[in-house]
């Protein structure tokens, strides 16, 4: 039981990494990833429950499931690799939510599958060795999650350290085959006994003989197929993302989750001049600068033809720049060389937060919000830590998409949003059209005449290939100000961009679906118009709904009534799983690496939870009135999650252990009520393991709907603190029906 945990969450946290890089590290896929996965295991789990009391061998069913993960989990990490490939992408091609949904869901469903059958089987086996069948779910339960939280660390401090994402598989997979020949020898006699050993321990060898051989040809096949067979020189992951190295003659493109973010030695002429000059030539005389990310290959080199005494340069993955000093060209190293580069070793908005300099101009350049870690960049919190650092008459810019011939609503939405944002912090705020939008931002105004710029251009001696007094009046011409003027409209009703509210996400990501997936537009259109009022009334009214039916059906809804609780504490207790996870990267950008230890974390409540209440249970007269106790204890936590997170965002990483700390709590909250459930759950018609696996299927399809629902919808859309009022509200509906049946 516990190696069905272990496993449970190296396979989950693996999946997602390697999902994370084929989709571009879109974080919000980590709940449609989730939820494929819940609701394909509450499929394992429910379908599998009857089954087990009717096998007149459950543990060699058992061990089946375990060879059956085993053998299919290297196959799932070729084909998460490889799924753009599959369908017919070209790397760097956008890919819909539609696409990424079906092409999760075939490529984990055996898996889930197979985990989610472990579960009723265990109780079924637990049960008949233990000799305590009441105890017996509420102890695999424990066992599972005490799974987990071995696994956490082994997997962040050791698999991911030392071994390739085959190479864990591989081991998983002789993990499992160890434990399924251990069963084998208790369970089975005479032929067909030694006939599985052999089968199992050939397979043994093959797996281990795989790990330290085969996996080198697996990991480059799935590469060079991941990547149209392009020249790759360099494939790692940091703590960050993936970090991919490509070279085309003597070309080199640097992939961060697979977005090129830097090309060398020939960068892109007319985004760096235009970037750099536009933003240091606003300026009278800039000397000290800030580039955010994006600065080696060009940006640095056409910074450095003003007269600057002072570069300080952070990338948003500081492994990045030891990349790019790996593979030199003239171009990088003579701008890394430059004496007045000061390298920053730090991600980029905690050295904003730290910093003790001022600066003339700020440069960010990263592409746009489409992910929580780039969002970071484009809130509000994060452009009043720019204000506090930028000088007087200081200069800030970025780029946005854009166009000079349409700007359609998915486009206006994801600049609008922007716009707003950076206007609710800075007195001026200009905007340069083109095919990408240059945002420039002060304290105080500046100027953006033609004539001053082009002086300004002579009198610095600066030369460029693009940037050229002509082109400097086309682009800055009045027409092309009021044509984007009256292209974008009224934005009033544009939400604003915040860590906790990641507006900006989901419009970038409409604005994807656009391009991309352009069937799902109406969709993102409906979505975007939800609000809080019209989801807490929706809520209100199924809530009241049901309450009146369970009034008038008491008897009928009992089990129900339990049924609903436990459906709605998977809700919440995957809802904060995922709002931690999803905050966590808005605070600090490095969940890739510390998914599995935040995982763990409520696995460790949850395993905490469930263990004191099995030992309570037998003790427990009044069940329902413990039940009630605990469903108040999860609407206070919910009334208080928001708050706090709120209260943490305002410190820098000294308190980032207060996230597993609360995500603790929250395991424990739904820990605690699944034993206790199972006990009321229970009656003549219902033996134990078919209670466990109808409660564990409802607990899953309750995690299911909020893995998709708060990742894709509520945390985009209305954010963190309404979305923790929605869910403390679900609750209060939850406990009063199991204040009803106490009474």
């Amino acid at each position: 039981m516990l190696l069905m945990g272990f496993t449970s969450l190296v396979v989950q946290t693996l999946l997602i990494r390697e999902f994370l890089i084929t989709f571009y590290g879109t974080e919000l896929i980590i709940g449609i990833i989730l939820a494929n996965w819940i609701i394909l295991e509450a499929i394992g789990s429910n379908s599998s429950s009857r089954f087990s009391l009717k096998a007149k061998r459950p543990i060699l069913v058992y061990a089946l499931l375990q060879l059956g993960i085993a053998l299919y989990f290297p196959v799932a990490i070729y084909l998460a690799r490889t799924t753009t490939s599959i369908l017919g992408l070209s790397a760097g091609e956008g890919v819909g939510f539609f696409a990424v949904f079906l092409s999760s869901l075939f490529i984990i469903a055996p898996l889930s599958i197979f985990d989610g059958a472990q579960f009723p089987f265990g109780c079924r086996i637990f049960s008949k060795v233990s000799k305590q069948p009441l105890e017996a779910p509420g102890k695999v339960y424990i066992l599972e999650a005490m799974g987990f939280i071995i696994a956490g660390p082994i997997f962040t401090y050791v698999f991911l350290t030392t071994l390739d994402a085959f190479q864990i598989a591989i081991a998983v997979g002789i993990l499992n085959l160890l434990s399924g020949l251990l069963l084998l020898g208790s369970e089975l006699k005479g032929v067909i006994r030694n006939f599985l050993r052999f089968a199992f321990i050939l397979l043994l060898v093959f797996l281990t003989w795989s790990l330290f051989n085969f996996y080198a040809q697996l990991k480059q096949s799935s590469i060079r197929t991941q990547w149209h067979n392009q020249k790759v020189l360099d494939y790692h992951n940091s703590i960050y993302g993936n970090l991919v190295v490509i070279q085309s003659q003597n070309q080199y493109t640097f992939y961060s989750d697979g977005i090129p973010i830097i090309a060398s030695p020939v960068p892109d002429i007319t985004f760096v001049e235009e970037l750099t000059h536009f933003t240091l030539l606003t300026h009278k005389d800039p000397r000290e600068v800030l580039v955010l990310s994006g600065g080696a290959g060009g940006l640095l080199s056409e910074n450095f033809k003003h007269p600057l005494r002072r570069i300080d340069y952070t990338e948003l993955d500081p492994a990045l720049i030891k990349l790019i000093k790996k593979f030199p060209t003239e171009l990088t190293e003579k701008e890394l060389k430059d004496p007045r580069l000061n390298i920053k070793h730090i991600d980029g908005r905690r050295f904003v937060r730290l910093t003790k300099n001022s600066y003339d101009a700020i440069i960010l350049n990263l592409p746009m919000p489409s992910t929580l870690q780039l969002n970071r960049f484009y809130t509000q919190e994060f452009f009043k830590d720019i204000n506090l650092i930028l000088k007087e008459e200081g200069i800030f810019s970025f780029v946005l998409p854009g166009s000079l011939s349409y700007i359609n609503d998915e486009m206006r939405n994801l600049n609008g949003s922007i716009l707003n944002t950076l206007k609710s912090v800075f007195g001026y705020v200009k905007i340069i059209p083109g095919d990408v939008n240059i945002y420039l931002a002060s304290k105080n105004d500046f100027t953006l005449k033609p004539q001053t710029l082009i002086q300004r251009l002579k009198e610095r001696k600066i030369k460029t290939h693009l940037l050229l007094a002509e082109h400097i009046k086309y682009k800055l011409l009045a027409r092309w100000q009021s044509w984007f003027k009256d292209s974008m409209g009224d934005l009033s009703e544009i939400r604003k961009n915040h860590d906790l509210k990641p507006s900006g996400v989901f419009y970038s990501i409409a604005y994807w679906n656009a391009l991309f997936s352009p069937s799902l537009n109406r969709i993102m259109g409906l979505l975007d118009k939800l609000s809080f009022k019209w989801l807490f009334m929706i809520l209100c009214f199924m809530g009241a709904g049901f309450l009146f039916l369970q009034k008038v059906y008491p008897q009928r809804l009992r089990r129900v009534s339990i049924g609903f609780a436990i459906a709605s504490t998977g809700f919440v207790g995957m809802s904060f799983d995922l709002i931690l996870i999803l905050a966590y990267q808005s605070f600090y950008g490095f969940i890739f690496h510390h998914l599995a230890l935040l995982v763990t974390a409520f696995m460790a409540g949850l395993a905490l939870g469930g263990w004191r209440m099995t030992k309570r249970l037998a003790k427990i007269e009044k069940e329902t009135h413990s039940f009630f106790k605990i469903e108040l204890a999860i609407i206070l936590f919910c009334l208080l999650a928001g708050p706090f997170l709120i209260y943490l965002n305002k410190f820098d990483y000294n308190l980032s252990f207060m996230f597993f700390l609360i995500s603790g709590v929250s395991g424990f909250l739904v820990g605690s009520e699944f034993p206790l459930a199972n006990k009321i759950y229970l009656g003549k018609d219902f033996s134990y393991s078919q209670a466990a696996g109808r409660l564990y299927a409802l607990d899953l399809a309750g995690a299911w709907g909020a893995a998709l629902l708060i990742a894709v919808v509520f945390v985009p859309v209305i954010g963190i603190i309404k979305t923790c009022l929605l869910l403390a509200t679900l609750k209060i509906f939850s406990s009063i029906l199991i204040k009803r049946l106490a009474q």
